[in-house]
């Protein structure tokens, strides 16, 4: 069977929900799209929105920001946890991690040992205070001295705490200003949820189908890009996974044009043989390298022609673009990409950089759907002005 990578690109751009149109999205809606997503990257960076609220901002548009902590910490809708990075995960896929949590549970005491000095007093200590006082962050403990180098600046109660959490002992009960606050994880995790390890074919099914449901079409090794293997413990090669697709009944195997990449379909045949035809998104949308879609710099390499420059980590003397910019989606292409920055103080948009990719050519359609992109994105940042300084 044989298709166009563009063909694939609008599947993945349609199962990323990056073509919603969504009025008034309330606290469903919110959980329907990472629920879609399978998980929801958490990151600390604040120059705009952090990333969470804005990879639902590029699905939902304006809405409140609130309902996401609400659905985690009141709702306990979703949980925290290690999935491609640190994430917001459903709960209701709370029992999918629950082997990754036992094997670093192995760990716990030899990896705090070697960070700190200590091991079981120390766990000790962590778990006495939190049973008896409830919720804790890292600023309620004194330590007499903190570490210095490599993990940032922790104290050995902090490195503690998020070893037990990585083991599942602990949970993340709720943020404030951000700082996590951690509580005995049978308190976090309600007793409605299912806490029936899987077999280890359950959880390789669910990670590499609901993958599949996330992006469409993939190839063995987009399994490993989505959820991190080695995060979540699944323990295949990229062969491996090869072969356990090849084995699997209702798998279409797709050849893309004329090239020898082949793609496994499931579920969505259908909807591949329809979409060339009925593809009506032709709107403007700003996305994040932390968002969904654009995790997978290989993946957006062969099916966009668009190169991942995040460049955030980088001296300001290796940048080709800015900082913190962000790709630009315009209908079934990533064509250009900008540099947006809050001054919150002055209720100001400003762009910083802008940048068009050499084959994209301006139309009076692209620059009115951009400027309502960033017209939509000021207000959503509590900018009340945008200002050009490119």
């Amino acid at each position: 069977m044989k298709t166009k990578k563009s063909t694939l690109a609008r599947l993945m751009i349609e199962k990323q929900k990056l073509n919603q149109d969504i009025s008034n999205p309330g606290k469903h809606e919110i959980y329907s799209i990472i629920e879609s997503l399978g998980c929801l990257q958490i990151d600390t960076i604040s120059v705009l929105e952090r990333a969470h609220y804005l990879t639902l901002w590029s699905r939902l548009g304006n809405y409140k920001k609130e309902y996401l902590d609400t659905l985690a910490f009141k709702d306990r809708r979703l949980f925290e946890y290690w999935a491609h990075a640190a994430c917001y995960v459903p709960m209701e896929h709370y029992k999918y991690y629950m082997f990754a949590m036992d094997e670093r549970k192995k760990d716990v005491i030899p990896r705090l040992k070697k960070r700190t000095g200590k091991g079981q007093e120390l766990i000790d200590h962590v778990m006495e205070r939190i049973k008896n006082e409830g919720p804790l962050a890292s600023k309620d403990f004194q330590s007499e001295k903190k570490r210095k180098g490599g993990w940032w600046n922790r104290k050995d109660e902090k490195i503690a705490m998020d070893y037990l959490y990585s083991a599942g002992i602990l949970a993340i009960s709720e943020r404030k200003n951000f700082q996590r606050y951690y509580d005995l994880s049978e308190n976090v995790i309600p007793d409605r949820i299912n806490k029936e390890e899987p077999t280890q074919e359950e959880r390789t099914r669910f990670f590499i189908e609901k993958t599949m449901r996330c992006l469409g079409g993939i190839i063995p090794k987009d399994t490993r890009e989505y959820y991190q293997h080695g995060l979540i413990k699944i323990d295949m090669t990229t062969a491996q996974i090869g072969e356990w697709l090849d084995k699997q009944e209702n798998m279409d195997s797709l050849q893309i044009e004329d090239k020898s990449t082949y793609y496994y379909l499931k579920e969505d045949q259908v909807r591949l043989d329809e979409i060339d035809d009925d593809f009506n998104f032709e709107d403007v949308q700003m996305v994040i390298y932390f968002d969904n879609f654009m995790w997978n710099r290989d993946r957006i390499k062969r099916l966009f022609n668009f190169e991942s420059k995040l460049e955030i980590y980088l001296p300001i003397e290796q940048r080709i673009y800015g900082y913190y910019h962000l790709p630009i989606l315009y209908g079934d292409k990533i064509v250009a990409r900008i540099e947006p920055k809050i001054e919150r103080n002055e209720e100001r948009l400003i762009i910083k950089g802008y940048w068009t990719e050499p084959e994209f050519k301006e139309t009076e359609h692209y620059r009115d759907r951009l400027e309502k992109n960033l017209e939509d994105f000021a207000v959503f940042h509590g900018a009340k002005t945008i200002e050009w300084l490119c």
